[in-house]
């Protein structure tokens, strides 16, 4: 009840945290495949078999810049921490979608890897565009 027991609603705010585990966890795996497969390690199959050798660079190291310029963001609270993530939000989305598409011609074998890339993708095109929200602030 409201002040004087009448029955207006309360407004509730929430306020949500800008460390999100999940986006956290993500970045450090882009850091983590992005450097493996920039310095050597072998990619999978699936996508070394479609994409010629500059390409897997370009994925990996889309990949390595995601998580590096992400996490960059994620983890500081500057003027441009906003911006910085964001970026890394849609780099990784680039790489995500690469993939993806690397994937397609091996159909239904590669389902669950593909439909996470792409989840995992679009889940960063939605963040970067909250980010994009909030940047404008209130309207």
């Amino acid at each position: 009840m409201g002040a004087g027991g009448d029955r207006t609603p309360r407004q509730v705010v929430v306020v949500s945290g800008r460390h999100r585990p999940h986006e956290l966890l993500l970045l450090v795996i882009s850091v983590i495949t992005g450097v493996a497969y920039t310095i050597g390690a072998p990619p999978p199959s699936s996508v070394a078999a479609l994409l010629p050798g500059w390409a897997l660079h370009i994925w990996s190291a889309g990949l390595l810049l995601s998580g590096v310029t992400g996490l960059a963001g994620a983890l500081t609270r500057r003027s441009w921490s906003l911006q910085v993530e964001q970026a890394g939000m849609l780099f990784g989305a680039a790489s995500l979608v690469w993939y993806t598409v690397a994937l397609a011609p091996y159909g239904w074998r590669t389902l669950f890897a593909g439909a996470i890339c792409l989840a995992w993708a679009l889940a960063n095109l939605w963040r970067a565009r909250q980010i994009g929200r909030d940047l404008k602030g209130p309207r």
